[in-house]
């Protein structure tokens, strides 16, 4: 009796450890960094070997925050939105230049507005992502790449584009 318990005791206490070993430890830096990945993130790529290739359609999103799921939930909405953008968007930008002569006291002001308008928007099956978490100063710093086959990625803009033309077919009929 005696041997199956301390057989018992051995195995629970080799299973916690292995419970412990599963977790990983973020890094406290002391100062802000980016991943290279997301510093140069680019829009589009290929991946593979020679003949081998897929093309594919890259987001990238940052968080920060005191709270660890607030911070994953902006990068994670930023990366969806910047996809948003360019499958779905309209930009309106306007810039106003004022120059006033009076008697030779010249004066000149500017005011640039941009707004972005993206609609409600059909993002599906981005098939990897890449993420990185640190802890500076006491927030959550978390940073994403998302990563979507291309041929999605141009699918869903061609979807975009059909359902504003048949907007606009049907409001001028």
């Amino acid at each position: 009796m005696k041997g199956i318990f301390k057989i018992g005791a051995l195995l629970t206490m080799v299973g916690m450890m292995n419970a412990c070993s599963t977790y990983t430890t973020i890094a406290e830096r002391d100062d802000y960094a980016q991943p290279k990945w997301y510093a140069n993130c680019v829009e589009t790529g290929s991946k593979g070997w020679f003949w081998w290739k897929e093309e594919f359609a890259f987001s990238c999103g940052a968080g920060e925050s005191i709270f660890q799921q607030a911070a994953e939930e902006q990068m994670y909405a930023i990366a969806m939105n910047n996809f948003a953008k360019r499958i779905n968007s309209e930009v309106n930008s306007q810039t106003n230049l004022e120059f006033t002569d009076k008697n030779g006291a010249e004066s000149r002001s500017t005011k640039t507005t941009i707004s972005y308008v993206v609609k409600d928007t059909t993002i599906r099956e981005h098939i990897a992502k890449e993420t990185g978490t640190f802890k500076y100063q006491g927030k959550m710093y978390t940073f994403v790449k998302l990563r979507m086959n291309k041929e999605v990625f141009d699918q869903l803009i061609a979807e975009a584009k059909n359902v504003k033309m048949s907007a606009l077919q049907s409001a001028s009929n």
